[in-house]
């Protein structure tokens, strides 16, 4: 049996698919580290971290930010359920630029004590805000 070429890949948030796609290769940030998938990879699961997820279409490249979330990645399909997905295009830099500030500011409240519910919510939004910027900065020109 000859070996796929090409992997489908699917990002679905709570909205929906947000995004569908053939890909030469696929890379997303896990908890661990950021892995690649290519066509014929042996199954994967794995959690993902916001971040940067990368494909490849062709000869093109493409980035998108990717909030918390799972991967699971097969032979032939990689298919990544995430909180938030957006493509560099749909973001507005200044305003998450606001947001990261609003946010970080709320934390410098916490002062030493990294623990509880709200504290945990305004890590997500940081890191939330520094995946967009880094997708809007990572933009393939």
């Amino acid at each position: 049996m000859a070996l796929p070429d090409h992997l489908t890949l699917e990002v679905a948030t709570p909205l929906g698919l947000v995004l569908k796609t053939e890909a030469m290769s696929v890379a997303a940030p896990s908890v661990h580290g950021e892995f690649g998938v290519f066509a014929g990879h042996l199954p994967l699961l794995a959690a993902v971290k916001p971040g940067l997820l990368k494909y490849r279409t062709g000869n093109k490249d493409h980035v998108a930010a990717v909030s918390a979330g799972f991967v699971e990645a097969g032979p032939t399909k990689v298919l990544l359920l995430t909180d938030q997905f957006a493509l560099p295009k749909d973001i507005d830099e200044s305003a998450v630029k606001a947001e990261l500030s609003a946010a970080e500011k709320d934390l410098a409240a916490y002062k030493d004590r990294y623990e509880g519910n709200q504290y945990e919510e305004l890590q997500r939004r940081i890191d939330w805000c520094n995946a967009q910027l880094l997708a809007k900065s990572s933009e393939p020109r």
